[in-house]
């Protein structure tokens, strides 16, 4: 008895010696048994919570001058944060060299309302006075178209027959002085008349026949030369009528169309200086800005200043300059929030938008406004009615015809909230990169959250799952934390056997943030490593033990073993 003891004990050990051993199991080792899985692809992004709604203020005071890029300073602004209320002021201005224009053109104005007012009296004045000789010219030629009846049936036929008449007595003078002369002769003869007697009335003869030739020559010459001679000069004065009516009948129209320009061309002048001290007015108006909603007010930071780059930095702050057109603030309605993050140019063709369509309301709508339009100050009216239109009825120039990709938001501040949401809108650009990250290209992506959280604010960060169109069914999967290699030497894994844990190359295909698939190189129902790096830890210290046992003796070691030999 004493012996067998010892003999059980001996065989036992010989037994365990001699037994096949298998390899100790890992317990630190973290497995995954591969199945087929459904496999959708899915985008996961860091971004920051935007107000899907953002009424933005703008400074809209042009630049003071030309050649300068500043418009103005910030005079008083509101404090970051603040909230307000519809129509309260939350920007000031600095106005005072508007105030001094305003002066200079109401003076500009007023002298060209007054050139304007005298340009219209003068216009008026002429056409007075172009009728006035236009009536005078007509009474002319009325004139002397009396004078020319007057002399041809009054005055020449008063003087023929009073010629005439002359000439007849001159005759009836002469005949009676030609008897007297038979008379005188018997006279003499008798002795009743001395021979002087009848001389002197001889002279009388002479003398009436004088007066015959004169009256003969009176009516010669009145026949043949002064009657052509006023005919043509009366006929002249009425020619010579007409043609002053027709000269003052043009100068007149060249007076009133004179006239005419000259009240356009200071009604225009005084249109535009009216319209510049508008301008000024409503330059005045612009320096005070009030809040367009209720809402929180939030400092606008460009994608630039964020990142330091672009050659203007924008800092809203009091006495700071302002340029046109630069963006102050935003009031955004945060009861609707978006998501404003970056995809990859990667993954820019699997994600999707909200999809829209042109109605054709704007072209209408500028159409009919075209029609509206009136000269001079008729076309600004025009104009600002087509902007007030524009951002009353924005919404009805485009019809939604499709929602973007599904999303899932997770906001840091309530990690355990999931939000749902979509892609409403993906840029066609790449954004701006940073010096940083210059070879990098993302798209910026705007994700709405399609429920209400109370509390949300403007800066939140959060994480967005875009869900693509992209999907796999009863695929083999493994998570992708099994994955190890890359694209250039190829991609492996760890599997489970019964001889331990060995390498495997496999071929990958879609994936997502948590499973990727398998192609080629494992099984359903092979068991993966979820933890690899520690096997590739321990292969690099095997590996490393290697190296050590089969590295050449040094020269010095040899030495001293052939000292201890010898």
């Amino acid at each position: 008895m004493t012996f067998l003891i010892p003999a059980i004990i001996l065989i036992a050990a010989s037994s365990l010696y001699f037994w096949p051993r298998s390899k100790p199991v890992r317990i630190d080792l973290i497995t995954h048994v591969v199945k087929p899985e459904k496999l959708q692809v899915t985008i996961l992004e860091r971004g920051m919570l935007e107000a899907l709604d953002n009424k933005d203020i703008v400074c809209q005071v042009r630049s003071g001058s030309k050649g300068s890029s500043f418009s103005t300073t910030i005079k008083w602004v509101i404090d970051d944060g603040s909230h307000v209320k519809q129509n309260d002021l939350i920007v000031e201005l600095d106005d005072s060299g508007l105030q001094e224009q305003l002066k200079s053109q109401q003076i500009a104005r007023d002298r060209a309302r007054n050139d304007f007012i005298q340009a219209e009296a003068n216009y008026d004045i002429v056409k007075s006075q172009n009728e006035s000789d236009i009536a005078t010219a007509e009474i002319a030629i009325e004139l002397s178209a009396l004078d020319l009846e007057k002399f041809q049936e009054g005055d020449y036929k008063q003087q023929l027959a009073e010629i005439e008449g002359r000439f007849f007595m001159a005759e009836s003078d002469l005949s009676m002085w030609n008897d007297r002369d038979v008379w005188l002769d018997r006279m003499v003869s008798k002795g009743y008349l001395t021979p002087k007697q009848a001389l002197a009335d001889r002279f009388k003869l002479k003398s009436a026949e004088f007066s015959l030739e004169k009256v003969k020559e009176e009516l010669r010459v009145l026949k043949d030369y002064t009657k052509k001679r006023t005919l043509t000069e009366l006929k002249s004065k009425r020619d010579e009528a007409k043609r002053a009516k027709d000269r003052l009948i043009t100068q007149s129209k060249s007076k009133e169309i004179q006239g005419i320009n000259d009240t356009l061309t200071k009604k225009s002048i005084f249109s535009k200086e009216e319209l510049r001290f508008k301008e000024i007015e409503d330059e005045i108006k612009k320096c005070y800005l009030l809040a367009p909603q209720d809402g929180l007010v939030v400092y606008y930071v460009s994608e630039q200043a964020r990142f330091g780059s672009g050659s203007q930095q924008a800092t809203i702050a009091q006495g700071e300059p302002v340029r046109e057109g630069q963006k102050l603030m935003r009031i955004p309605n945060l009861s609707h929030m978006m998501v404003n993050t970056k995809v990859h140019e990667a993954m820019r063709n699997r994600v999707r938008g909200d999809q829209w369509k042109k109605t054709g309301y704007g072209e209408i709508r500028l159409a009919g406004l075209s029609l509206m339009r009136q000269p001079l100050l008729g076309a600004l009216s025009a104009q600002a009615a087509y902007f007030e239109l524009h951002n009353e009825f924005a919404d009805k120039e485009q019809e939604l015809i499709g929602n973007g990709l599904p999303a899932t938001i997770r906001i840091d501040s309530f990690p355990d909230k999931v939000m749902q949401g979509h892609v409403k809108h993906v840029d066609e650009v790449a954004s701006q990169s940073d010096w940083l990250t210059s070879d990098v290209r993302v798209y910026r992506t705007l994700v709405s959250i399609d429920e209400s959280l109370p509390d949300l604010k403007p800066g939140m960060s959060a994480s967005v799952t875009i869900y693509t169109d992209t999907k796999a069914e009863d695929v083999l999967a493994i998570p992708v934390q099994a994955v190890l290699g890359n694209t250039q030497n190829g991609f492996f894994c760890f599997t489970l056997t019964p001889d331990g844990p060995i390498e495997k190359a496999i071929k990958l295909g879609v994936s997502n943030e948590k499973m990727i698939e398998i192609k080629d190189g494992l099984n359903e129902g092979d068991v993966v490593v979820l933890n690899p790096k520690s096997l590739s830890r321990d292969s690099k210290k095997d590996s490393s033990k290697a190296e050590k046992n089969d590295a050449p003796t040094p020269p010095s070691s040899k030495k001293k073993d052939k000292k201890s030999k010898t």
